[in-house]
């Protein structure tokens, strides 16, 4: 006859089984896989890492995630918080690199005003074609839901894209950047919400030249201010005249509503925040980015309600 003690041991096992299971398994679903992505473009090989591709026959929203200058696409992975958003909301994080320059290996984006001398013959919009339609034609990606953030120069390389490739695009975040020419609009409305920091001295909102001497040296023209910028995607989106604005703390939100045939236009700023990613650790050197928020759930909290037709 089987005793209390033998059905207690049995009991014990049997629950420590299901315990390391569970745990093993809660930790397969928290890991991001990611890979590797390169494809040529022209004659030169460009490379993303992609974060959580979808099972065969499915299809996800895409977050492209730029990285600012003198980064890379491990960097802006590791900084910004976007591969657990990424397995908890179900959509995929790409990060693509920009050009390398230098001996330390740093990377930027080509907007056109900025770090000629580096990348000057770097074709990043022809970069982005191609990895859209690849990241669609083979890796699950849904055409309605193409989103595009970036910091810094990476936020300028997002202007620059959604002025010219606005209908490959569901919405766009530019954090921390700005534009330098109104020269060009958009074809179509593209939803679109800016992040800045009031005390941002590399990338001012008042527009002009970066306080920011190794930035300054790299300018070919100023920077167009905020409330220009504003105004130019209110009036590209056709978004309503007048912005509800709502305060909290130190953040202040305007938002151009949609119109009927138009897309929202929104600005986000914190007060007492200089440059950097949302969220990340101050450098101790003066600048402190926002703080009052994490940028990648801000991002995408902006991102989910928006959809191309």
């Amino acid at each position: 006859m089987m005793t209390t003690t033998f059905y207690r041991c049995i009991f014990l096992r049997f629950f420590k089984a299901l315990f390391a299971v569970a745990l093993l398994g809660g930790l397969a679903a928290t890991e991001a896989q990611a890979l590797d992505l390169t494809l040529t473009v022209g004659n030169t090989e460009r490379r993303a890492i992609v974060v959580n591709e979808p099972p065969a026959g499915e299809i996800r929203p895409v977050v492209l995630v730029l990285h600012g200058g003198r980064g890379s696409a491990e960097a802006q992975q590791a900084r910004t918080g976007f591969d657990q958003l990424a397995l908890r909301e179900g959509f995929m994080a790409v990060y693509p690199e920009g050009t390398e320059y230098g001996a330390q290996g740093f990377h930027a984006w080509n907007t056109g005003y900025l770090m000629r001398d580096q990348v000057a013959t770097a074709d990043d919009v022809a970069f982005f074609d191609a990895l859209i339609d690849r990241l669609i034609q083979q890796y699950g990606a849904d055409p309605r839901r193409i989103y595009m953030t970036g910091g810094s120069n990476g936020g300028m390389m997002v202007f620059v894209y959604a002025v010219q490739r606005p209908a490959k695009l569901a919405a766009v975040a530019p954090v921390v950047g700005a534009m330098f020419s109104f020269g060009r609009k958009p074809s179509v409305p593209v939803p679109i919400m800016m992040i800045n920091g009031a005390k941002d001295e590399e990338v001012p909102i008042k527009g002009g030249m970066s306080r920011n001497p190794l930035v300054r040296q790299a300018q070919a023209a100023p920077y167009k201010s905020l409330s220009a910028t504003v105004s130019f995607w209110a009036k590209a989106n056709r978004s309503a005249r007048k912005p509800v604005t709502s305060v909290r703390g130190t953040v202040r939100t305007q938002t151009y509503a949609a119109t009927r045939d138009g897309a929202v236009t929104i600005s986000v700023v914190d007060s007492a925040a200089g440059h950097g990613w949302p969220g990340i650790a101050p450098s101790g050197r003066g600048n402190t980015p926002i703080q009052s928020f994490d940028g990648a759930e801000k991002v995408w909290s902006f991102f989910k309600t928006q959809a191309r037709p």
